[in-house]
């Protein structure tokens, strides 16, 4: 026999007997390509790696010296087939086909020399300034032979803080096409600082990760972060690569109509010159010369040039004849029909692929969620929506505006057609939540996460990107035998995960608090996590911050190597939450948003909102339990969610001073669920 009692402000005493059986870009500073980190990281996984680059070196060395630098093309123009695989994740990082055939107009004038910006070129640097005579046009044909704009979309966590185990959601042939990767953000920046993008030099061989992962914020007209790494992907280095050095040709990137420098600028500063050894060496300026910070292997924001020898370089990457790199086979008539790149080169006819976005995922019954057609691959010119519990249901706008009005979790259909075709339907399931305008429970409440797991997964929601996202557990809890958890010890760094509470009326509560008590360890004392609290009182439509927890206070536990699991009441801390600012709501939500800085394990347990004084001695039966007005002289509305089926179960009232008022309920048996 099993008994549960809880105590709220000596006015209700719970028994139970006999229990049974969830924007604009930031600004380019520090280190933002990752191309040479990345580079070293592959060397260090097969050292191999170290020969073949002093090779290929060597090989591009051998071909400038022996092909002398010249303003003659020598072969026609060498045409690249691209494709852009756009990974986002849940929706960020999403990147528009303008943004990408305004991208796609950059990298061809950079690398054709009609940018506007040419003009910008110093004089002393005019004489080596120089098309690459390199063309990029985006894929028609995709490998199994369909009509594709040369784009692919993708949903996955890896999209944020990625790293190259992102290839793997989508990638194509990279002897027939060159692979770009847009992701929402990409991981390794460390220090505040932002990775822009990074590519694969083409002597780690031409295999499933060759190509670039670009952030998707700087992917415009106006950015040049791709015709940078494009550069290192056709074997070109930074002028700062290797320092001032003792020759032009053995110092910086190795060519020497790029002055050397010693290290990475950004300031356009004119008169800059960080290394005196330009003339030794097949100098073509035959002195020492200021730095060359238009060139668009610089960190420089003036870039608007490539060099003769940079050329050289490329050509050495891009011809057969003196390299095994396999980049060759990009350009050949075979692959240019292959893969739909041949002149006349023409917008392709295809039928769309379905694709979707929306504004709200959360709303209260009576509240609208527009709709936006994001399909791909043609140019949509018809639409075909189902709204399972929306209004109207169906529609055939492009970008429709729907109201819900019954509570509920609903799916969408979108069917999109041009004069290629029609798309195959896409269906998103329980992406719209419908709350009621009455809340789930009213006046004080205590949660102490001792539910049965569906009856969680229904009172919950979470929201995570993968790995271990939020997740009930009886492996610790402060009281009771559950709580919820993070396995943030599995984890990737940037991670965010959301936790979700059902809807409060809060009007009644005299004690405008919100405590809960929350058990955390670092695995190292770097460790950046952090815990945020929102609230919201449009059912989740949108969120205000309203306590930041940043790692120091989070911090309940020594920092421990191995997995965290709290141990003893010492292991947690409680939190406090004023919510005088909206304490007459009647229905608020709340969400405890965590972000992986590297840490270990993070638990959350009773959650209490109002005027409960609570001594517990058992209610792992209970998950939860309110009770309005309190205190009160005439009437009052008990609420509580029975996890498991309960006999005997009793519910006594008493005055402020123990005596007992009234008995509710009296040895009775109730099934599992709300009450």
């Amino acid at each position: 026999m099993k008994s549960t009692k809880l105590i709220l402000l000596s006015l209700v005493t719970v028994f139970a007997l006999n229990v049974n059986a969830q924007s604009q870009s930031p600004e380019k500073t520090g280190d933002w390509c990752q191309t040479d980190k990345h580079a070293e990281e592959q060397k260090i996984q097969n050292p191999a790696l170290i020969q073949a680059e002093i090779n290929f070196r060597q090989r591009v060395r051998d071909y400038i010296d022996n092909n002398p630098p010249s303003s003659t093309d020598k072969t026609s123009p060498y045409i690249i087939p691209v494709v852009w695989h756009c990974i986002t994740d849940d929706g960020a990082g999403y990147l528009s086909k303008s943004d990408i055939e305004d991208n796609m107009l950059t990298i061809n004038e950079d690398f054709q020399r009609t940018n506007a910006d040419a003009a910008n070129t110093r004089t002393l640097f005019l004489p080596y300034a120089m098309s690459m005579n390199i063309e990029f046009r985006l894929a028609h044909l995709d490998p199994n032979g369909n009509c594709t704009e040369g784009i692919v979309r993708m949903d996955s966590p890896l999209g944020t803080n990625a790293s190259d185990a992102v290839k793997s959601v989508s990638y194509w042939d990279s002897k027939k096409y060159f692979n770009i990767w847009a992701v929402n953000t990409i991981g390794g920046g460390g220090g505040g600082s932002i990775i822009l993008g990074y590519a694969q030099f083409p002597w780690s061989g031409i295999n499933s990760t060759y190509g670039i992962v670009i952030d998707s914020r700087f992917v415009s007209r106006s950015d040049r972060t791709l015709t940078h790494e494009l550069g290192h992907c056709f074997g070109v280095l930074h002028p700062f690569q290797s320092g001032c050095g003792s020759n032009c040709s053995n110092s910086g990137d190795w060519i020497c109509d790029t002055p050397p420098n010693s290290n990475s600028t950004q300031g356009c500063n004119t008169t800059q010159n960080l290394c005196s050894n330009d003339a030794n060496g097949p100098d073509p300026y035959g002195t020492d010369v200021v730095d060359q910070i238009e060139n668009y292997m610089s960190y420089d924001a003036c870039q608007n040039m490539f060099t003769l020898e940079q050329k050289a370089a490329m050509e050495a990457v891009l011809n057969s004849t003196n390299t095994s790199t396999g980049l060759d086979q990009l350009n050949t008539a075979s692959n240019h029909a292959a893969t739909g790149v041949s002149n006349p080169y023409n917008p392709p006819d295809c039928p769309p692929i379905a694709e979707f976005t929306y504004d709200k995922e959360f709303i209260c019954e009576g509240g609208t969620v527009t709709f936006t057609d994001d399909s791909y691959n043609a140019t949509a010119t018809a639409w075909n929506w189902t709204f399972t519990g929306g209004t109207p249901n169906t529609s055939s706008q492009q970008n429709p505006v729907i109201i819900y009005n019954t509570a509920g979790v609903y799916n969408v259909t979108h069917e999109p057609t041009s004069s290629g075709g029609t798309a195959i339907p896409v269906t998103k399931t329980s992406i719209i939540t419908v709350s009621s305008l009455t809340a789930d429970y009213v006046g004080p409440i205590l949660d102490g996460f001792e539910y049965q797991l569906a009856q969680f997964d229904t009172t919950w929601l979470i929201n995570g990107v993968g790995g271990q996202p939020w997740a009930l557990n009886t492996s610790a809890a402060y009281t009771g035998a559950s709580s919820v958890r993070i396995r943030n010890y599995f984890n990737s760094e940037g991670e965010e995960d959301e936790l979700i509470s059902p809807s409060y009326d809060i009007s009644t509560a005299t004690t405008k608090t919100m405590t809960f008590k929350v058990a955390f360890a670092r695995k190292t004392s770097a460790d950046t996590d952090k815990l945020l609290v929102y609230y919201s009182t449009d059912c989740g439509a949108s969120w205000l911050l309203k306590l930041p927890i940043t790692v120091n206070s989070l911090v309940t536990a020594p920092d421990k190597a191995t997995e965290f699991t709290p141990t003893s009441s010492s292991d947690w801390v409680q939190k406090s939450v004023s919510l005088s600012t909206i304490g007459t709501s009647t229905n608020v939500r709340f969400k405890f948003t965590f972000t992986n800085g590297g840490g270990n394990n993070i638990y959350l347990d009773d959650i209490n909102i109002g005027d409960y004084q609570v001594g517990l001695d058992d209610f792992s039966n209970i998950g939860s339990f309110s009770v309005y007005p309190n205190p009160t002289n005439s009437s009052a509305q008990i609420s509580f969610n029975l996890v498991k089926d309960v006999k005997n179960l009793s519910i006594k009232v008493r005055n402020a001073i123990g005596q007992e008022v009234t008995s509710v309920i009296e040895g009775q048996s109730f099934n599992s669920g709300k009450y």
